[in-house]
């Protein structure tokens, strides 16, 4: 028993196995390799177009691979050979898409949905919970967040601060094994960016929940992440703590992207 669980523990969260992807013959991913282990909290940083993005809704099967392999905790999310995969058939990827929820840059609330409504729906449409249930979790997921006053209003009489804490309630309420992050703050003033860096470190607290967050806020990458990924053309070249990533990074794309002096080779 004691040696399963070591296994269990061992086994890394997300698994991505020499995957390719590419958009009307364009690479933006390339032979990518990359392991994430249970509870860690990532950040995915790099110039627009170099995959970062992709990798998420690859894992939300937003799109799918072109070659490799995808796992969640070691259950596979294609069948078919490496070169030519095919996504599980729905019933099954189901099931591992279930245990990852994703918090979209714009928010993506339901405008006619109170906020409530916007949480509780995706709860009953998953068959996770019945309407009563489904709201009882809702209301203590706002509490969580800091909106329990808020949950009969729709989502435009609230800021943009506040709609991002009701998408990331209504993500957590389907009890998600990965959160995947979009520009989390790109829409929010300062303090509202330090309010989500508390309510995100709060929840991994709580839960231990795998985080991936894509971001072009390099403090807040700083001060969320326990691992820095750095992409340029579909590939890692920096992978690290953010203290020796963003102070002595070893990749001079990534020290200019930083804007720290090149090292000559």
């Amino acid at each position: 028993m004691i040696i399963m669980e070591q296994i269990a523990a061992s086994r890394p969260m997300v698994q991505i196995s020499d995957v390719s992807k590419a958009f009307n013959g364009i690479s933006v991913l390339d032979g990518l390799n990359l392991e994430i282990p249970i509870g860690q909290k990532v950040a995915l940083l790099g110039p627009s177009g170099s995959g970062k993005t992709t990798i998420l809704r690859l894992l939300m099967t937003l799109e799918t691979i072109d070659a490799g392999q995808v796992r969640i905790e070691g259950v596979p999310m294609y069948e078919g050979a490496p070169d030519a995969p095919c996504l599980l058939p729905e019933g099954q990827i189901r099931a591992v898409r279930s245990r990852i929820g994703m918090v979209f840059q714009h928010f993506g609330l339901f405008p006619h949905l109170n906020v409530l409504n916007n949480i509780a729906l995706p709860q009953i449409l998953n068959g996770q919970a019945g309407k009563t249930e489904a709201e009882n979790r809702a209301h203590e997921l706002l509490q969580m967040v800091g909106l329990g006053e808020k949950a009969y209003l729709l989502p435009d009489q609230l800021s943009g601060g506040q709609k991002q804490r009701v998408a990331i309630a209504r993500a957590l309420a389907l009890q998600p094994d990965i959160l995947l992050f979009d520009e989390p703050t790109s829409a929010l003033d300062p303090q509202r960016v330090s309010d989500v860096l508390d309510l995100l470190n709060m929840i991994c607290r709580k839960t231990g929940t795998t985080m991936l967050l894509v971001t072009h806020e390099m403090e807040f990458a700083r001060q969320f992440a326990d691992r820095i990924l750095f992409f340029d053309h579909g590939q890692i070249v920096e992978d690290g703590a953010p203290d020796v990533v963003f102070t002595n990074p070893k990749d001079n794309r990534t020290r200019a992207f930083l804007g720290l002096p090149v090292i000559d080779v």
